[in-house]
């Protein structure tokens, strides 16, 4: 195929580009990105022909999925590390339950402020003799929300499992953190921050 035949990026319909294929029974292989139209389009036009994806597109998927998970851990990479001996036998460093109170600006987290509300109203409600079923049904909570507030000693028991969960970068926290504090805080495969 010439340059002249070659789909211009603006014109991604799938009939377009199925109609440029007829035009061209001897494509067997055809190279695309993932989007939608481009496989209709092949599909319809030269259905003989096989499709792969690209090699630019299958890293550029990639990268942009590894900063999607960055982005949502970012937070995570900026906490301070502790040092192996205050980590627990099962898994991540024991913090107080008033560190991961906060965001990253110094607000307070929203699951924390509703987490202490709910507990306060359950065990108030508790304390009045009201059972579970009315009290979820008062605060409009599932009965097994209510319960798991209710079996709670202390609103601190609550925090640790809402603001302490496990992450995907736990494994990876101790070499991120070396690399960021080198200056290293941008994606490697992109560039960007």
């Amino acid at each position: 195929m010439g340059r002249e035949d070659v789909v211009d990026d603006a014109d991604r319909a799938a009939a377009t580009f199925a109609s440029l294929l007829r035009d061209h029974p001897e494509v067997r292989i055809i190279c695309r990105d993932c989007a939608g139209s481009y496989r209709d389009g092949a599909q319809a036009g030269a259905p003989q022909a096989r499709q792969i994806a690209d090699a630019w597109h299958l890293l550029n998927n990639r990268a942009q999925a590894v900063e999607r998970v960055i982005g949502r851990h970012r937070a995570d990479l900026r906490q301070p590390l502790t040092s192996h001996d205050d980590r627990t036998e099962d898994g991540p460093p024991y913090e107080s339950p008033d560190r991961g109170e906060l965001d990253i600006h110094g607000r307070p987290r929203p699951l924390v402020a509703r987490t202490r509300e709910r507990h306060q109203q359950i065990h108030e409600r508790i304390a009045r003799g009201d059972s579970l079923r009315a009290i979820a049904r008062g605060l409009q909570l599932s009965r097994g929300t209510v319960n798991r507030f209710a079996r709670a000693a202390d609103v601190d028991e609550l925090l640790i499992a809402a603001v302490y969960r496990p992450t995907l970068i736990d494994d990876y926290r101790l070499y991120l953190h070396h690399h960021w504090m080198e200056g290293c805080t941008t994606c490697p495969i992109t560039g960007l921050p």
